[in-house]
């Protein structure tokens, strides 16, 4: 418990120091100045000064006591990873990859971070005997086909009724929907929440179908329709298997 509380502050320091306390106008000095910029230094600091409170603070309750340098090492060390990260995040598109990316390696100091203060290596072994079941590989596999494969299959059920639908709409936004309106069935089908699918689609009839009908186009609406229709059968289809299979196992 104590090194999951460990954990949970540095996630806590990190979130506070990386969204809340994080002007914009620090974000647009080190966009436009990379590693000239004295923002950036002062983001670091901030992670630095949160995490070193959260270790020490650990340290003290459940470590070897008052201890003040090995905090204060590891929160220069995850600060000075920080300040690298953003730096090179700096010099890349803004785009939702490099967002995540950038996350992904902080957490993954973190954790490092954690478990090397916690001298709690077995969070690896159980993060991979819990991946290496039937049961969460089966899920895995079953989001995993309701991504690209089932845009796919989609995409090749409708070819014979194609038409052009990006007129006056988003880029690419039909394929967003899709994936979300598959990933979020699955989920609810999966969770046995099967209202929450008729919630979905009766959302989406409103939002979409009614601009539809307003352009008096019915070989557009009914080929939103169709699609819509062969999105939500296919992710169904794919719960209601994956549910049988999970359920069989346990």
């Amino acid at each position: 418990m104590d090194e999951l509380l460990l954990l949970l502050g540095l996630l806590s320091a990190h979130l506070l120091g990386d969204f809340f306390l994080h002007p914009l106008s620090w974000i647009n000095d080190r966009l436009n100045r990379h590693y000239r910029s004295s923002k950036l230094i002062w983001h670091a600091l901030v992670h630095t000064l949160l995490s070193w409170l959260v270790l020490f603070i650990w340290e003290w309750t459940f470590g070897w006591g008052p201890t003040f340098w090995q905090p204060l090492w590891l929160a220069l060390l995850l600060g000075c990873s920080h300040y690298v990260i953003d730096l090179a995040k700096s010099y890349c598109p803004v785009h939702t990859r490099y967002f995540l990316l950038d996350q992904c390696l902080h957490l993954t100091i973190i954790l490092l971070i954690a478990m090397q203060l916690s001298q709690s290596w077995h969070w690896l072994k159980w993060c991979w005997d819990w991946l290496l079941t039937p049961t969460h590989l089966i899920v895995l596999i079953a989001y995993l086909l309701i991504l690209r494969p089932s845009s796919v299959l989609i995409a090749l059920l409708l070819r014979n009724w194609t038409l052009d639908v990006t007129e006056g709409s988003l880029p690419k936004a039909g394929h967003a929907i899709g994936l979300l309106e598959r990933i979020l069935i699955l989920t609810f089908t999966l969770l046995e929440q099967f209202a929450g699918v008729g919630f979905l689609l009766a959302a989406k009839s409103v939002f979409r179908f009614g601009d539809l009908t307003h352009q008096k186009d019915r070989r557009l609406t009914e080929y939103v329709m169709l699609g819509t229709l062969l999105s939500v059968t296919i992710s169904l289809l794919l719960g209601i298997l994956t549910l049988r299979l999970v359920n069989g196992l346990v």
